[in-house]
């Protein structure tokens, strides 16, 4: 007697029996596939946001100096309105062919071209980026460089911190600080290192931490990374914001000298 499994009526095969169970296959597949796909263009969409957020990066706001607005002089106007009457007469003299319009619309359209040239608002001269002040380029770039790289995984308390520290360095880059007994030499390296070592090194240590442990515990038993990452970061902005407060001081200093100047120059 043969074996059913030796027996030529039989067929094997490695696809569905029928296709009612091919499409039973096929849906668990692609039920399968879809949360994947769901999941990674939540985790896309979070990192855009995260990154749209910090909006612009410290090297690209101190990159171009502002630019002073001049207003134009009274004079200046006069002569641009001189050379636009000319122009109507002399359009109309040559419309007409009359050539005495013609020749005085030139005349006076020159006239007020000239004037228009010689009184034009003179452009600010170029400067240097306001950065150079504090900071320079290499250390602006870094520090961007690891926060966007940080942000989608830093949560709502840091990324908040982070911004506010991001706010405090742009107005401090805009100022040109002396050094004095309020902001020394020492205070213009820190700034300069929280921006090249000191944030970006706490920032990298965090993210070395796997994801599923950043909340749990550390092995002193107090604190979890999220939490450690949190007093590092306001035990930075608070060192910042002591050295802006220096600056502050300092430029204080200056009036401050200047009002004893002019009380030194009151009669007796």
């Amino acid at each position: 007697m043969n074996s059913p499994n030796n027996d030529s009526r039989f067929v094997a095969g490695d696809g569905p029996v029928n296709r009612r169970t091919a499409l039973l296959q096929e849906r668990q597949a692609r039920a399968t596939d879809e949360p994947q796909a769901d999941t990674q263009l939540t985790e896309r969409l979070h990192r855009a946001h995260a990154r749209t957020q910090l909006g612009t990066t410290l090297a690209e706001y101190f990159a171009t100096p502002p630019q002073a607005h001049v207003a134009p002089s009274s004079l200046h106007i006069a002569s641009s309105v001189l050379a636009a009457g000319g122009a109507i007469v002399a359009l109309l003299g040559l419309i007409q062919s009359a050539v005495l319009p013609l020749a005085g619309g030139t005349g006076v359209t020159l006239l007020g071209a000239v004037g228009w040239w010689r009184t034009r608002p003179a452009q600010p001269a170029s400067s240097s980026p306001p950065a150079a002040a504090l900071f320079d380029t290499e250390a602006l770039q870094t520090f961007d460089r690891c926060l966007e790289a940080a942000a989608p995984e830093l949560g709502e308390k840091a990324t908040q911190r982070m911004l506010e520290i991001k706010m405090a360095f742009k107005r401090m880059g805009h100022e040109r600080p002396t050094h004095d007994e309020h902001f020394t030499v020492e205070d213009r390296l820190f700034l300069r290192e929280c921006l090249r070592r000191y944030l970006p090194d706490t920032l990298q240590a965090y993210l070395r931490v796997p994801p599923a442990q950043r909340s749990q515990t550390l092995h002193d038993g107090q604190t979890s990374a999220h939490d450690g990452l949190l007093q590092q970061l306001a035990l930075l902005q608070t060192e910042i914001q002591a050295r802006e407060n220096k600056i502050g001081r300092s430029a204080a200093e200056v009036l401050t000298r200047q009002q004893r100047f002019l009380e030194s120059k009151k009669s007796r």
